[in-house]
């Protein structure tokens, strides 16, 4: 349902219309993608630099429905994610909104075991996709992150 990561230079990620056809559910999903992808080299580059005894986690809820998330989609898509997907959430393919709250939570009060840098896939610490381990990626977005956000430094 969602495509992979399409990674560009953060100073081309930034700007709008970074993507194909922006204004398409394709590219919103590729979109999306990337910024998930951009959050996990966040983590890594965060989990470098941060004292010891502050963590970052990246946290993966997998697919859950009822969120909003489809909410621009065509009215097929609206209805099939509003009446019929919220099923999957019986399934190992889908997680209940009040489940992936429960699952968070045990990140954050340490019931889930998740050292610094970790990627927690639901209910555990688990490897992400090849492409999320990529120091110079990890240290180009967190210049470019600094360097946006230079001018609101107090």
């Amino acid at each position: 349902m969602v495509p992979g990561p399409a990674w560009r230079s953060p100073n081309i990620l930034a700007r709008p219309g970074a993507f194909p056809r922006p204004d398409t559910a394709s590219g919103g999903r590729t979109a999306y993608s990337t910024s998930k992808l951009a959050a996990i080299y966040l983590v890594h580059a965060y989990a470098r630099r941060l004292p010891a005894g502050v963590d970052a986690v990246a946290y993966n809820p997998g697919f859950v429905p009822g969120t909003g998330l489809a909410r621009n989609a065509g009215p097929v898509a609206r209805f099939a994610m509003r009446r019929i997907l919220p099923a999957m959430a019986l399934t190992p393919f889908a997680t209940g909104r009040n489940a992936a709250g429960r699952h968070l939570a045990d990140v954050v009060l340490g019931t889930t075991e998740a050292p610094t840098g970790s990627y927690v896939d639901r209910t555990r610490a688990a490897r992400s996709s090849n492409e999320s381990y990529d120091p110079r990626r990890e240290d180009e977005l967190w210049e470019s992150a600094e360097r946006f956000t230079a001018a609101y430094a107090a």
